[in-house]
């Protein structure tokens, strides 16, 4: 599949916990040489902690990224997002640490009407990044919300013109005890369908293959042995650290690629076997209540699921 690259926020810092969001960039990189339109410039932090404004004009309405006006003390948020209509009536509006103008002008969700999406991001360590994606048609509403503890990256499908979601699973952070730097992070790729998030994640089977060669390759048999021999839970500790991360990060990619049986087989061959059936339920509960908690319909995410 052709990709062509809209946007892309750049919040990696290179370490190990990053590697499947850098793989797919470097693949993602590939897509932009053979596509055979322009990318559309991407959007980076227009106000973060209260400092930066930005505006355009997208389909005769007008969005706005500026300091948060009505800010009195540290516990308010610093920035603030609007979309004005042609008479300036305030059609949306939010709060946050941090905003982004993502897509503005384009139909995103496939019903031909331009649209705009707006990132906010909470300004924690890890943690974490909301999508607003507003109608800008005769009706302009908010058409979608989602949050996940990953930002995303937004592509065109070339072939059918389309535009597509690509981000990492932000619900696997510190899986099962990991540390932050240690979580393997899987990849998702979703397209929104009028209101409905599709996951369309099968369709990059191979991105995901390269994920699982790297990862067989760098898995040293040595590593393959410690693993499988131990008699405890694996931890973030030394010597196996590395070949969970590994071993985890081929799982994930057989299972998101759309390929279970070869996921729960993989994780057979290398894991425990006494921790197999944990660590599986474990991998399928982690993934449910993930970003793609919000491909199904009237599942309660985020933090409506949170505070439930």
């Amino acid at each position: 599949m052709t990709l062509i690259a809209i946007s892309q926020s750049s919040t990696n810092s290179g370490r190990r916990n990053d590697r499947g969001l850098a793989l797919t960039s470097c693949l993602l990189v590939l897509f932009l040489m053979l596509a055979t339109k322009p990318a559309i410039a991407a959007g980076k932090f227009s106000c973060r902690a209260g400092q930066g404004r930005t505006s355009k004009n997208a389909a005769g309405f007008r969005i706005k990224v500026l300091p948060n006006p009505d800010k009195v003390d540290e516990f308010d948020p610093a920035c603030r997002a609007l979309v004005l209509d042609a008479k300036k009536n305030e059609i949306f509006s939010e709060d946050d640490w941090g905003f982004s103008i993502e897509v503005a002008g384009q139909d995103v969700n496939g019903d031909g009407i331009p649209d705009v999406v707006l990132k906010a991001y909470s300004g924690g360590a890890h943690c974490c990044w909301t999508y607003y994606v507003i109608s800008l048609g005769s009706k302009p509403a908010l058409i979608k919300k989602f949050e996940n503890n990953r930002d995303a990256v937004f592509f065109r499908d070339n072939d059918g013109g389309r535009i597509v979601m690509g981000t990492l699973d932000g619900a696997f952070d510190y899986f099962d005890g990991l540390c932050h730097a240690c979580t393997p992070f899987p990849d998702v790729y979703l397209r929104l369908d009028g209101t409905n998030l599709i996951d369309i994640s099968p369709e990059f089977a191979v991105n995901y293959d390269a994920i699982i060669s790297e990862n067989r390759k760098a898995l040293a048999a040595e590593e393959r042995r410690r693993l499988k021999a131990l008699t405890g839970k694996p931890s973030e500790a030394e010597p196996v650290r590395e070949a969970v991360y590994k071993t985890l990060m081929i799982v994930l990619a057989y299972l998101y690629s759309g390929r279970e049986m070869q996921a729960r087989k993989t994780l057979q061959e290398l894991w425990p076997p006494f921790d197999q059936e944990r660590t599986w339920n474990l991998i399928l509960e982690t993934r449910r209540n993930g970003i793609l908690c919000y491909t199904r319909k009237d599942a309660t995410c985020g933090e409506d699921a949170a505070a439930n």
